[in-house]
């Protein structure tokens, strides 16, 4: 089982069962725009795809259902804890065209003969995004589809009235991004990452929930995202744990957005999806 807490210098998120939470929580509120953007970039039935960066493997999952009982999916996670989680989910949903390996993206032993590379929220955590996406493509045919969907966390949050507890947890996690050496823009820094590699300009989109009301999921997803960064908030010196006060933060965030009838917006994702020009 993995560890609630701990810090891990190569991943802001942590590597944890909080942060698999969040991968799952992430997932309900995400996965319709990842999956309109593995279709508009072509995954297609009997396609062959390697997902890089999968974790709880929810992306390989939505892939799988674009390329069929005819297709192949290949996930990759450098946590080992995570990958058999992903890989127990695949026994229970009998999804016999994924497979999931543990490794580094960098060293691992690929084929060279997929239809798509793809990934989410992979290339933020990259410190030379273009080189990565360079690299991955030996292991994509000619013609093939490179799709990637990444946070862009913006000059501040989106809220009608404004927030300022949700401006507060912000501005806090982009110090700590600034901190970490992260670019919080990654998800518009696509379009560049992509041509540096070599790749034809992308098409781009981009989607964010946006909720307000008493059922809303985006107060537990904003805090079960700063209980996964709190090890990193706390280890850069951004704040404490005492003023994150995380076990009253989405309480807290729903009783000032409800009390103000507001809404507003969760992290803004941007997906970028291009082709691999032939040799």
């Amino acid at each position: 089982m993995q560890e609630t807490s701990g810090y891990d210098p190569n991943y802001v998120m942590g590597r944890s069962t909080a942060e698999t939470d969040r991968l799952k929580r992430q997932s309900q509120l995400y996965d319709a725009s990842t999956w309109q953007l593995l279709k508009e970039a072509g995954l297609a039935p009997g396609m062959k795809v390697l997902d890089v960066g999968s974790g709880a493997g929810n992306v390989s999952f939505i892939a799988a259902s674009l390329v069929g009982e005819s297709g192949t999916v290949v996930g990759v996670d450098s946590n080992p804890a995570i990958v058999d989680e992903a890989a127990a989910t695949v026994r229970s949903l009998g999804l016999r065209q994924v497979s999931f390996r543990v490794g580094d993206i960098n060293t691992i032993e690929l084929d060279r003969d997929f239809d798509a590379v793809v990934g989410r929220l992979v290339l933020i955590y990259v410190k030379d995004p273009a080189a990565l996406v360079r690299q991955l493509l030996v292991h994509v045919k000619p013609g093939g589809i490179v799709a990637f969907q990444d946070l862009d966390w913006g000059e501040g949050p989106i809220a009608n009235p404004p927030s300022p507890l949700l401006s507060q947890a912000w501005g806090t996690v982009k110090e700590m991004f600034h901190r970490a050496g992260l670019n919080n823009r990654m998800g518009l820094s696509l379009h560049g990452a992509f041509v540096a590699a070599g790749l034809p300009a992308p098409r781009m989109s981009l989607f964010a929930p946006v909720g307000g009301g008493m059922d809303f999921d985006g107060y537990d997803y904003m805090a079960s995202g700063l209980c996964s960064n709190q090890p990193h908030i706390v280890k850069l010196g951004v704040a404490t744990e005492a003023e994150l006060a995380l076990d009253s933060f989405a309480e807290r965030l729903r009783t000032e957005v409800v009390g103000t009838q507001g809404v507003f917006a969760l992290p803004t994702f941007v997906g970028a999806w291009s082709r691999k020009q032939a040799d």
